[in-house]
């Protein structure tokens, strides 16, 4: 029986082991499982890390593309506006690859348009690459990104420069002093009901006046006749600064002015009368940003698809759209003759952000976003023509209007200005030309814009003079070098709050690109 006892605990003790054995086993691979998993889990976080640095790149790429595409000098509705300046047409897209600390982006963009809905979008597509922590052989982790960017065309914006609420003589030649030269005079019958700026000293002569409206005078005001009035006895303009002193028939010269009626005064009656001359600094004109950008104009011509097509050229480029803007400039100013606004015949000129369309069955002009025609324009046809929209019109030429009537569609045929509404109707001119130049010989030597017989509703800015001939009349806004108002003109007009982008002296903007829309990643 001891023996067998003997056997049993033998027996007993390897079981044990076995057992014990067993468990060291099991224990040996739920650790190994457990090390394995807890690298398996680093390894798969910080490939998880990686591929969230290689969407912020993506990201970091639509970023790169709405900078650009936002910048104000760069215009979002130009397809190669996301390609650097180049003497040849680069591929589209292009592409651009960025790098960063943690990794690059590859991205690029293509624009596409509908002249006949408006709609206008850039699809950028931008991927961004980081390296593999699993490995130096593995592949890059990469990580893409589709963005819809939608352009809007901008056409109108609140008004920025206070010189488009005047007559604005912008006096080139005055010297500094009172008496010295007449920078702008009035003549014949000239009534002015319109506020009016001048950079310089101010002539009445013959009958002329001012009876509504007010008076800035950097200069000296020289009455030479006894009819030469500015306010009336019975009814002051609202205000009148004289910086330099006024002169009436054989008095001297005396600072400040001096209010109306007693022969030993001025005949000047206004509410406000000193002479503190409030600062208001005439526009600087963006001629080559316009050039490059007007639409219709140089680089963006008609949409085909829209007949009939004008007759007119607004330039005929050998530079194509992606060229280097200083190569493109080459061919400003070479002059394409003068377009007849107003023919007998209809026309069509539509692109995504503008139009100059005519209609001559009903007299209609429409207008749309900001235009530059490199030559000269008129309007003659002998009719009261309407224009309808919003818009300006620049010309590396002269602008005439003869025997004709141009005004805004709100204002009806009448050409009422009470029924004038200039938010949705207002057309502006632009003129860079010389009379004196043979091109630009339309108009009379020195001038860059010519009423003769004629009336316009608008604005108007010349590098040169604008001249209002005889029984003409322009109520608007008028900034030139010299501003004539000829033998029985009047200006009329109420202030401006919204004005065309593309006026001069207000902020430069193309296009507003949308905030993007993502999809992908």
């Amino acid at each position: 029986m001891r023996t067998l006892f003997r056997r049993l605990r033998s027996d007993e003790q390897g079981i044990a082991l076995i057992i014990a054995l067993g468990v060291i086993v099991v224990l040996s691979i739920s650790m190994a499982s457990a090390i394995d998993y807890t690298r398996s889990n680093s390894r798969n976080a910080a490939v998880s890390d990686k591929q969230n640095v290689a969407y912020s790149l993506a990201e970091a790429g639509i970023n790169n593309a709405m900078s650009i595409l936002s910048l104000p000098t760069n215009n979002a509705m130009d397809k190669y506006a996301l390609c650097p300046d180049s003497s040849q047409a680069p591929p589209l897209p292009c592409v651009h690859d960025d790098t960063f600390a943690t990794g690059t982006v590859t991205w690029s963009g293509t624009f596409s348009q509908n002249v006949a809905t408006g709609a206008a979008y850039w699809t950028i597509t931008s991927t961004g690459y980081v390296r593999n922590p699993s490995g130096p052989s593995a592949a890059q982790l990469k990580r893409t990104i589709t963005a819809s960017i939608q352009v809007i065309p901008t056409i109108s914006q609140p008004l920025n420069n206070p010189s488009w609420n005047y007559i604005f003589d912008r006096a080139p030649n005055w010297s500094g002093q009172a008496l010295n030269g007449c920078d702008m005079t009035l003549t014949n019958s000239v009534n002015v009901t319109a506020n009016l700026y001048v950079l310089g000293n101010l002539c009445f002569q013959n009958t002329s006046k001012m009876t509504a409206g007010k008076l800035y005078v950097k200069g000296s005001v020289d009455q030479q006749q006894s009819q030469n009035t500015i306010g009336t006895s019975t009814q002051d303009i609202s205000e009148a600064h004289i910086g330099l002193g006024c002169h009436y028939l054989s008095q001297s010269l005396h600072n400040p002015c001096k209010y109306g009626a007693p022969t030993t005064n001025d005949k000047i009656w206004a509410t406000i009368l000193d002479n503190t001359v409030q600062v208001i600094t005439p526009p600087t004109v963006d001629w080559n940003g316009w050039y490059l950008n007007g639409t219709p104009g140089p680089y963006f011509p008609c949409d085909p698809s829209f007949t009939p097509l004008p007759t007119f050229h607004f330039d005929t480029p050998v530079a194509v759209m992606s060229d280097s803007d200083a190569n493109k400039l080459t061919y400003k100013n070479d002059n394409q003759g003068i377009a007849d606004l107003t023919p007998g015949t209809a026309y069509t000129c539509k692109t995504l952000a503008g139009e100059l369309s005519w209609e001559p069955s009903t007299k209609t002009l429409t207008v749309k976003g900001t235009m530059y025609i490199d030559g000269s324009a008129k309007v003659d046809n002998g009719a009261t023509n309407l224009y309808k929209g919003t818009g300006v019109l620049y010309l590396s030429g002269t602008f005439l209007i003869k025997n004709s009537k141009l005004c805004p569609y709100s204002s009806t045929t009448s050409c009422d200005t009470t029924k004038w509404n200039n938010q949705q109707d207002l057309l502006g001119i632009v003129a860079n030309g010389n009379g004196s130049i043979a091109a630009d010989n339309q108009v009379a030597v020195g001038d860059s814009i010519q009423l003769v017989s004629a009336y316009m509703m608008g604005a108007a800015y010349a590098t040169n003079n604008i001249e209002i001939g005889t029984t003409s009349t322009f109520d608007g806004p008028m900034d030139a070098a010299t501003v004539i108002l000829g033998q029985s003109s009047t200006g009329t007009f109420n202030g401006f709050t919204w004005v065309p982008v593309g006026l001069p002296g207000e902020n430069t903007v193309y296009a507003e690109p949308q905030s993007p829309t993502f999809s992908g990643g």
